[in-house]
This record gives structure tokens, sequence and C-alpha cells, in this order.
């Protein structure tokens, strides 16, 4: 039933101008619907109902008031890297832990503090990365340690998360990618040698990769001024990124990279296809369009003795048709007259 309500109030509101209510409208009706259970039939509605909740997201993210951010892009994180305030151990560990979350495509709750517990689904869970689930491994599939130089992928494991309704878990691996800088093998290997030398000296740290203190973690605002500053820096507006942009400018990359819709999803462990309305056009996703729409759109023949050519005259109205074939008929199959094949790049 909250479901067809929600349905009916994203269609017609029902108000004058026939026009879906906005999120904040929507819940606001939803209290008054509870209210009236309450004083009426005596009934307390379940706001933290795992069915309700994936509703009440679903209603957020169509018909929310939302400020959408801006990804971010390579450059940008080489911005990050040049103008970090300091180059303490702490700075390289934020430093990692962003460069983790462009290619992991990380919730800001996934990395950094403050770390909250999630009791949307009824049982209590912290999504927050654990140390102990950043494995590095070798050409082998032998995990090794962040100081062995040999490591050559690195795999997350997500215990669960934001979208993970049942707790159920995911593992998402990384290779290297070879550069001097973005590379999530070298991020990995950067925080765990960081989190390793605070160990040998004593130092009380918790379970989460990005903890700098028994009860501290790197902080999301630490991260989100980093982002804005460097994007003010490149001459961009500072309200259009928040650590969100990081997520959503690995979208974009994967999808630029001309990776499927299905395969970022699965990598930013998404429930539904919401981070469609992320994306970017970019440049490198068109360059070589306009040769594949000449190519698609022409009939291009390959086999011996087919020729195209042009009808001068339309069956109805005398104007240019469309392209026919005609085939020399010496030595030719039926099969082969009739073949035609089209090329798209």
């Amino acid at each position: 039933m909250v479901g067809l309500f929600a349905a009916l109030r994203a269609s017609e509101g029902p108000n004058k101008a026939r026009k879906g209510n906005k999120y904040q409208t929507f819940d606001g009706k939803m209290a008054a619907v509870a209210f009236a259970h309450k004083a009426v039939r005596n009934a307390k509605l379940d706001y933290h109902d795992p069915e309700f909740e994936l509703i009440a997201q679903g209603y957020k993210r169509s018909h929310g008031d939302v400020d959408r951010k801006q990804p971010v892009t390579t450059p940008m994180l080489l911005k990050m890297y040049e103008l970090r305030a300091r180059h303490d151990t702490e700075s390289d560990l934020m430093w990692g832990s962003v460069v983790l979350a462009f290619f992991f495509l990380d919730r800001s709750s996934e990395l950094w503090g403050p770390v909250v517990s999630d009791k949307s689904t009824g049982v209590v869970r912290t999504h927050c990365v654990k140390a102990a689930n950043v494995i590095l491994r070798d050409n082998f599939g032998t995990q090794v340690g962040p100081e062995e130089p040999g490591a050559m992928s690195v795999e997350v494991i997500f215990e669960s998360h934001k979208g993970d309704r049942v707790a159920q878990g995911t593992t998402v691996r990384h290779y290297k990618s070879n550069h001097a800088h973005l590379c999530p093998v070298a991020a990995a290997r950067l925080c765990l040698n960081i989190r390793a030398q605070w160990l040998a000296t004593g130092r009380k740290l918790g379970p989460y990769l990005t903890s700098v203190s028994s009860t501290r973690t790197i902080k999301k605002t630490q991260v989100a001024n980093l982002i804005k500053m460097s994007a003010a820096d490149m001459g961009l507006p500072r309200s259009d990124y928040s650590t969100h942009s990081l997520r959503i400018g690995g979208a974009c990359a994967l999808l630029a990279a001309g990776k499927s819709d299905l395969a970022i999803r699965l990598l930013g462990r998404w429930a539904s296809w919401c981070f469609t309305v992320y994306t970017r056009l970019r440049p490198g996703m068109i360059r070589d369009a306009a040769s594949c729409m000449i190519k698609a759109s022409t009939w291009e023949y390959h086999e011996q003795g087919i020729v195209p050519t042009q009808n001068t005259q339309h069956s109805e109205g005398g104007t240019p048709g469309s392209l026919t074939l005609q085939a020399n008929q010496v030595n030719l199959p039926l099969a082969v007259k009739s073949r035609r094949r089209k090329v798209c790049g």
C-alpha cells in the first residue's frame, strides 16, 4: 500500500497542476498518514521497515530537490595531490583514501568519518571499510603484505553498504594502473604501510582503513575541503563538488572507457540504475562517433559480383529511391544475389 501511495504522489500529486510531489511533500504526507493511523486506530507505522526505507530512498532520488554534483576528473585528482596542506603521514593517508574512493566508487560512509551506525534494516551496521578487508595480491593471486613489492592487484571487501539490504557483502578487485600517482594498488599499499608504521610505534588505532586513533578516522569534511580547494584553483565553482564527486567521477571515467552500465552498477554497488543521472558526456566517448555514423548509414558490399546502384524512380512519387542491389547473374547462387551487409563501427 505504501508503494501504491508513493506511485500516486509521484504521478499526480494530487494538486491543481497535476504534477507529482517532491520528496519533501511526500515525506510530510507520510507523516500525516502515520499520525492518522496512531490517532484513529492506535496503530504505529514502522518507519524502520526495510521495504518502506527502500521506497522512500527511491522517491527521494527521483523527486527530491537534489543539488547534483559534478564529477572529479584525473586533472583535478592531480591538483589535489599538489595542494595538500602538509605532507605528513596523516595527509598521505587521506590522499591514499581519495585515490581508492575514485577507483572503487566509494561512498563517503565507506571510507571517512564520523563513522555512524545504519539501523535502516533493523540491524545495526557500519559501512566503513576495515583495514583487514583491504587485501593485496601478486600475479598468482597470493596475498602479500604492503611492504612487499610484488603486489599487482588490490581487493576491497565491503561487508555491507548502503545498497546492500541483506548484508550479503561485495568484493571488488582492481589491478595496477601504471600511473605514478593514480594507482589503486599503490594507494592501498600507502594506506596499509602508514597504518603498520603507526601500530609499530604503539599508536592505538580503530579497525578502519582510515583510522587515525582508536575512536577517530579521516573526516569527510577534510576530504571535501581538499576537493573544493582543487576545484577553485582550476577556476570551477566550489559548490559543484563534494566527496560524492569522487564516486560519480569514477563512474564517468568507466563510462568514457567503454565499460557497460552493468559493470558500472556492480562496481559502484548501486541497488538501481540511478547512477545514470550523474554520468556526463566526455569528448573521449564520442571521438569516433562521426565516422561510425557514416559507416552505419552506408551500405557496403564486399561480395564479388554485387554492385550498389541508386534507383532514380520511387515506387510511387518518382523521387530518388532507396539503394538496391544488381548482381552479376553469371556463376552466382541465389543466396549470394540477395545477401547484403550493413557495417557499423
